[in-house]
């Protein structure tokens, strides 16, 4: 007797999404592997961008079912308290949070450190004047701070 197609496919999706995750593997969760993240900040707010690869038979499945299983987990990995999802694809996201830096007036913001869900292969992040990079990052270990427009 046959299996129907609908149902291995859910019984992938159940599978691809209990499945654990493998300890040498800190920049996965599930399904998807990050790649990158990069954040710009805009006065006190923050347009974050990830890069990221779905295994194979994936994209077939989130096109069939959607995308939120797919936004909660890059969510995670972002954590990020109030994260406003704005395109959401197959291999790149972009998302705002609004106020991720301390607004202390007269266009002085403060960015604190900040930890992540996940292991970043690559981390990005850019404000007027200021620029870091690190490289298998669970954090941006350290604070700064910019001069940029009031939101």
């Amino acid at each position: 007797m046959r299996c129907p197609v609908p149902v291995l496919v859910l019984l992938l999706l159940l599978a691809a999404l209990v499945l654990p995750v493998s300890a040498a593997d800190t920049n996965r969760i599930g399904y998807l592997s990050l790649d990158g993240v990069s954040i710009e900040l805009q006065g006190p707010d923050a347009r974050i961008e990830v890069d990221y690869a779905l295994d194979p038979g994936m994209d077939m499945i989130i096109l069939l079912f959607g995308k939120s299983d797919l936004q909660r987990k890059l969510e995670k990995a972002l954590n990020f308290p109030s994260l406003r999802a704005g395109e959401v694809g197959l291999t790149h996201a972009v998302f705002t949070e609004i106020h991720a830096a301390e607004n202390y007036g007269e266009r002085a913001f403060w960015f604190p450190p900040h930890r992540f869900g996940i292991t970043f292969p690559r981390v990005r992040v850019e404000a007027p004047g200021y620029s870091l990079s690190f490289t298998d990052a669970r954090s941006i270990p350290r604070g700064f701070g910019y001069f940029g427009a009031d939101s």
